[in-house]
């Protein structure tokens, strides 16, 4: 193994194209899930190279953030192709740090646990690594009203993706002060087309209708009325 430092893996990071790079600790993100009842702990990932979570954030073009249309498909197709981008970056990132000796897996922000599927639809799907609580953990920014990430320098107009590595470097701790304004500030919860921004929470079922109106969902619902 070659000596690594938690500057040399963010530099090649940035590198790479991230713009934004943080390391949480995973045994903390294990001792304190978000979820007890659905844990989404990196030991639930992998025993062996879960000890540091990567975190990788990209910013989201702020031109599709002046089409108004909610369901604007450029909106879509700017964001994923972000997304896309910033997957390439955390392989890359991956076989970096495989060459320095030390293993290493991508977690995506969209994949699920199949096996949970009930068969319905409708029901929210939660991804096998909360990414805005890894984000929180790595000291990226911290969490919205409706517990999405916000960062000082992009606010929430950031795609995640983590990269699970047990390279014994130092992890970033998370900020101390919160830079969501609560409900003073309330510009959330006027944009949000599904009024679906709670206190400190998300009602899913009437988000998962808006955030993904291209997705399984709507495929289903296609072919059942077909």
């Amino acid at each position: 193994k070659a000596k690594l430092t938690a500057a040399d893996i963010k530099a090649k990071a940035k590198a790479l194209g991230a713009d934004l790079v943080g390391i949480a600790d995973g045994a903390a993100m294990d001792a304190n899930p978000p979820d007890p009842a659905n844990p989404q702990r990196p030991s639930d990932i992998t025993d062996l190279d879960g000890k540091r979570v990567i975190v990788l954030a990209r910013r989201l073009s702020d031109g599709v953030a002046r089409i108004k249309a909610w369901g604007d498909r450029h909106k879509y197709y700017n964001d994923e192709i972000a997304l896309t981008m910033l997957e390439e970056v955390s392989l890359e990132l991956v076989y970096w740090l495989e060459d320095k000796g030390y293993p290493a897996i991508i977690i995506p922000p969209t994949h699920t646990d199949p096996w949970k599927y009930e068969g319905d639809p409708k029901q929210h799907m939660t991804p096998l690594l909360s990414m805005p609580h890894a984000a929180v953990e790595a000291g990226l920014g911290t969490l919205g009203l409706n517990l999405q990430i916000i960062t000082p320098e992009y606010g929430p107009r950031v795609v995640l993706t983590a990269v699970l590595c047990s390279a014994e470097v130092e992890c970033d701790s998370p900020r101390a002060d919160a830079l969501c304004l609560g409900p003073s500030c309330g510009r959330c919860l006027s944009t949000c087309p599904a009024d679906a921004v709670k206190q400190w929470e998300r009602d899913w079922p009437a988000c998962d209708e808006y955030r993904s109106p291209y997705g399984f969902a709507k495929l289903s619902g296609h072919i059942e009325k077909l």
